[in-house]
């Protein structure tokens, strides 16, 4: 099998524009690329989203570790945002599960 067979171009040059947008506008790329894998590609939205949610928690947890290995990271900063938003995660979640 040909490898050029095995990859869509229409895949190729989305993720292509999609990157050069996320580039140049700092917008996150799962706004721009889970719409377009739904409306242009017909993928079931729960797809969409959970390859989103799986690839940015892959990329931001092993950006995360880099940082902290580099000593990049202003902990103190991290404490006070998390402060607020794990007790309103869990608010929210036990919320949504009653």
């Amino acid at each position: 099998m040909n490898i050029t067979n095995a990859i869509d171009l229409r895949y190729a040059m989305s993720g292509f524009g999609v990157g050069m947008l996320v580039g140049m506008t700092g917008v996150g790329g799962g706004s721009l690329m889970t719409p377009l894998l739904i409306l242009i590609f017909g993928v079931h939205p729960a797809t969409a989203v959970g390859t989103d949610l799986l690839y940015a928690s892959a990329t931001k947890t092993f950006g995360s570790l880099v940082h902290g290995l580099a000593r990049t990271v202003n902990w103190t900063v991290v404490g006070r945002l998390a402060m607020g938003s794990a007790p309103s995660t869990a608010a929210t979640l036990l919320m949504l599960s009653s």
